[in-house]
């Protein structure tokens, strides 16, 4: 751009130049002329002003004289504008003249000026104060700055979000933690990340806050990056408008996973630790680290007369102590939650106003990151003692009183502290031994005859230690000293009690390494099973935990839940103490299959896990299921008795990171569920399926109980044919269950639920009444057969039952067939056998169902006398060809002509399996051959059918 000037127009000059000064001079900026020899023409009185010269100063003289500051700077610029090219944003620094203008900052633009035949005869300049713009735009580079380092250094994740709650902005932090990309996040994309388990209870409460405008804080679980979960706190305030509307929303997410997990684990942990205590024969008292009282064990209140706990609960230890104790009692909190133990003797009287002398320890359990979490005091009632102590207290005293006196005085302190039970070692200021009593000379002198020796010289390892500091301190204080410390030659914990006199000091010893060690043992307990030793459940999630954050590229680790079957019938039916035997007995098979990287633990009951950390292959966990399970199935020797429990196992798999160890835990119950389901006595791999499958099971266990009142179940039959005469002997009774949503639920899903929730002894009640009454409207010789559960026999009233039932039809005794299965007589159980001799006192016959299956079926043929025995249908599939199915039903058919026992084959198929069966001479049969089990509307018509058709040809009924 170029401006023509009639400032520097031959013609004009004279003219115009006072109107234009004049011009310029009135203008808030500063304006020049600038010849081209780069002479100032001329200025106003703004730029004038600014150079601190006046403006006939300016005239006429040259840039370079005037500005030499600032000229190798604008120099090029004015030649370039000279040359015709307009120079904009030309920044410079007017040079000071005085203070006003120090440091202030200019902002230029050139302009060439044209004379009236065109040619180029200097520069116009303007030049404009920016120093209030380069302030304000630093200060918004520091203020940017100062956000960007709050934001990016902040440990937590500030957020920002529109009235609606939908997010505009959110630290750096939530991308690094949770993988979400800035775009997914904002809106409503960061429920995303939230745990499945918290997103409903999270939306409803951040509603309500959008609703009501009120702050929020609450907490939740997010998905990180690796795809773990972390709990965090999030918090938000809304700053509102003149109207008091919220206009945007404030807030922060804080990671709070490890406090929430550590206050987990330290509920845990107490709740282990009082179960152990309950059967302490001391007082134990857990006191917070402030010393308020949060539980006592039973035998505790016992000692101190009181009725219960909750008049205590919260309140300061000191606050049932008599006066003056307060300040010991605190001294001694403030010590244990250190980390120190306390030990002192103390006078408190029962609630019941009777006087007592506790011994009393203080000591700090410690929390997972190894500071005291908790204090424990035990108090042990020595009233009797301190009479005695007493005694002995006042006899040191009179005596330490009487050493100045006189050798007799002497003599007779020397006879007292000879009788004490604490060894006492007197020392000089010198520090030789002048004195040991005779229980020093064995104990802590070891039997050296130190009698005028040097302390130190004697023990040159106890020079520094914590006995060298007390007594040091003692001695020049003359006040009386006591610690506990341990001495290192003689490997003992030592109670030590020194008391200064004007000619040295006197020391007891009193021998504590077996009350230390019985605190150690104490500690112990917390992570251990007290009556196996093995890990107990807190001890295992730990070390779980550390395998799972330890495992490497391709290594698994596998926990295994187990379950040992029958054990309930063993402490049943031979007593807890048995019990308790198996189960110690267990935990060493199975600490004898484990390598010494794995860990063993005891749930509870007879539930017991295994931890195999760093594997390389699944293969191995099933390699060492299939290791413990033999181990476990082996018969165990029970103070004389015999039992075979058996064992089923789950198995669950983490590698390093992930899952959680409580997930893969829980995941292994699940397969253990899943093994017990399919029979028990085996092992099961964890399958995603199996967690619908459970809760399935649970669903059953929920309709269950009402299913009976309901109308829910009915009778099915299925004949057994005599195979002599081809003629219908009986009816089984099969129970079945018409859910009303699910439709027929196979007895295989929701017997073993009756059985585990007792819902079987009303069940099984309902089937006797239901077959007894049915069966009475038979032809005469047709018998039903009911199946009784081995839960049934724990009733007292069974024999009752099933006389009512019979009574209450009117159906002959010797029609119904009753069958159990071995485990009714399971270790021998002398009651169930009483049992089965009382029903066929009533003249029933029992039949010994699934024969050949068990353990020691042979020996339950001598220790009842059974009427039929019924052979499992796994031998009748194989035949005819199966050459050892074939011995089999030989065999027990042979025994059962020999005992005169009938034998029934069940799971009859097909012809030839029938008349294999004839052959090796069973009695009856029973399969699909002759039937299907069939509604009661439909027996009278299938008896009259089987009774006519010819079996031994290829026509079958039903």
């Amino acid at each position: 751009m170029v401006t023509r000037s009639p400032l520097l127009s031959a013609g004009h000059c004279g003219t115009c130049l006072p109107a234009l000064s004049k011009l310029f001079d009135e203008l808030p900026i500063g304006f020049c002329l600038i010849d081209r020899d780069l002479r100032f023409i001329s200025v106003n009185r703004w730029l004038a002003d600014a150079h601190g010269l006046s403006v006939e100063a300016h005239v006429g003289r040259p840039v370079a004289e005037l500005l030499p500051e600032i000229y190798p700077a604008v120099e090029p610029a004015l030649r370039r504008a000279l040359a015709g090219e307009a120079v904009d944003e030309l920044e410079i620094r007017l040079p000071p003249r005085g203070a006003v203008w120090q440091g202030r900052v200019h902002l230029a633009a050139l302009r060439s000026v044209l004379a009236e035949d065109g040619t180029v005869r200097g520069v116009l300049a303007s030049v404009t104060d920016i120093t209030r713009a380069k302030q304000v735009e630093a200060a918004l580079r520091e203020s940017e700055d100062h956000y960007r380092h709050a934001v990016e250094l902040n440990p937590q994740i500030p957020w920002t979000a529109d009235p609606d709650g939908r997010l505009l902005e959110i630290g750096p932090r939530w991308l690094a933690l949770t993988g979400m990309a800035r775009e997914e996040t904002l809106g409503t994309g960061w429920v995303k990340a939230l745990h499945p388990a918290d997103l409903a209870a999270t939306q409803d409460v951040w509603s309500e806050a959008l609703r009501t405008g009120e702050s929020v804080d609450l907490e939740y679980r997010l998905r990180l990056a690796d795809g773990g979960y972390r709990w965090f706190r999030a918090c938000a305030a809304a700053r509102r408008g003149e109207r008091g509307e919220p206009v945007r929303w404030y807030g922060a997410v804080e990671d709070i996973h490890e406090r929430k997990t550590a206050h987990a684990a330290l509920r845990a942990s107490e709740e282990l630790s009082r179960s152990i205590l309950e059967n302490s024969p001391d007082c134990v008292t857990v006191l917070d680290l402030d010393g308020r009282l949060l539980s006592m064990n039973e035998p505790g209140l016992r000692m101190l007369e009181r009725d219960g706990f909750e008049p205590l609960r919260d309140q300061p230890w000191h606050c049932f102590w008599p006066e003056g104790a307060e300040l010991r009692l605190q001294a001694a909190v403030e010590k244990a939650r250190t980390g120190r133990t306390v030990r002192f003797t103390g006078f408190c009287p029962t609630a019941g106003g009777t006087p007592k002398w506790w011994d009393i320890s203080v000591f700090p359990i410690p929390g997972q990151d190894g500071r005291p979490a908790r204090l424990v005091a035990t108090s042990r009632d020595i009233t009797e003692a301190m009479h005695t102590r007493d005694e002995m207290e006042r006899a040191r005293q009179e005596a330490e009183w009487a050493r100045q006196e006189a050798v007799a005085a002497a003599g007779r302190l020397a006879a007292v502290l000879e009788s004490t039970t604490d060894s006492v070692i007197v020392l000089d200021r010198n520090w030789h031994i002048t004195y040991l009593n005779r229980r020093a000379a064995e104990g802590v002198a070891g039997g050296r005859d130190l009698l005028g020796a040097n302390i130190w010289e004697a023990y040159p390892e106890a020079v520094g230690s914590v006995f060298d500091q007390n007594y040091r301190r003692a001695l020049a204080e003359q006040v009386p000293v006591e610690f506990e410390a341990f001495l290192t030659p003689l490997g003992l914990w030592l109670e030590v009690h020194a008391y200064p006199n004007a000619d040295g000091l006197s020391i007891f010893f009193r021998d504590i390494s077996e009350r230390r060690r019985s605190q150690e043992q104490l500690a112990r307990l917390v992570r251990y099973d007290p009556l196996t030793g093995l890990a107990n459940r807190l001890h295992f999630q730990e070390r779980l935990e550390q395998a799972i954050a330890g495992a490497g590229a391709g290594l698994h680790v596998a926990v295994l839940c187990l379950d040992l079957d029958h054990f309930k019938a063993v402490n049943d039916t031979l007593g807890h103490a048995a019990g308790d035997l198996l189960l110690r007995q267990a935990a060493d098979r199975l600490r004898a299959e484990l390598s010494p990287a794995d860990t063993a633990a005891r749930f509870g009951s007879d539930e017991f896990a295994v931890l195999q950390p760093g594997r390389n292959r699944p293969d191995d966990a099933i390699a060492m299921a299939l290791r413990l399970a033999t181990a476990l199935n082996e018969p165990f020797e029970l103070n004389g008795r015999t039992a075979v429990v058996g064992v089923s196992i789950g198995i669950a798999f983490a590698s390093g990171g992930a899952p959680a160890a409580d997930e893969v835990v829980k995941n292994a119950d699940i397969a253990l569920h899943g093994a017990k389901r399919d029979g028990r006595g085996t092992h099961r791999l964890f399958e995603p399926g199996m967690e619908e499958r459970l809760h399935e099971r649970q669903s059953l266990k929920i309709d269950l109980p009402g299913a009976l009142g309901r109308g829910e179940f009915e009778l099915y039959y299925q004949p057994l044919v005599d195979l002599r005469t081809v003629q219908v002997s009986s009816f089984e009774a099969l129970l079945r269950w018409r859910h009303p949503e699910r439709g027929f639920v196979s007895p295989a899903d929701f017997i073993p639920v009756a059985e585990e929730t007792g819902a079987i002894q009303a069940i099984g009640a309902w089937v006797l009444f239901e077959a007894c009454r049915e069966a009475a409207r038979w032809p005469d010789g047709i018998a039903v057969a009911v199946n009784l559960s081995p839960i049934q026999f724990r009733s007292r009233d069974l024999v009752t039952t099933v006389a009512d039932a019979l009574a209450g039809s009117g159906l002959a005794a010797e029609r119904l067939h009753l069958e159990i299965t071995e485990s009714v007589l399971l270790q021998d159980n002398e009651a169930n056998l009483a049992i089965l001799h009382a029903l066929r006192a009533l003249g029933i016959r029992v039949a010994l169902d699934d024969f050949g299956t068990g353990y020691s079926s042979l020996g339950y043929l001598r220790s009842f006398p059974f009427d039929k025995i019924k052979i499992d249908r796994s031998f009748v599939g194989d035949l005819p060809d199966g050459q050892e199915s074939g011995a089999i039903v030989r065999a027990v058919a042979g025994l059962g002509t020999s005992l005169g026992i009938r034998t029934t084959a069940e799971g009859i198929e097909t012809q030839p399996q029938l008349a294999r069966l004839r052959d090796e001479g069973c009695d009856e049969g029973q399969g699909y051959l002759f039937s299907r089990p069939v509604p009661r509307k439909d027996v009278r018509d299938l008896i009259r059918r089987l009774n006519g058709s010819n079996l031994d040809g290829n026509e079958v009924a039903g």
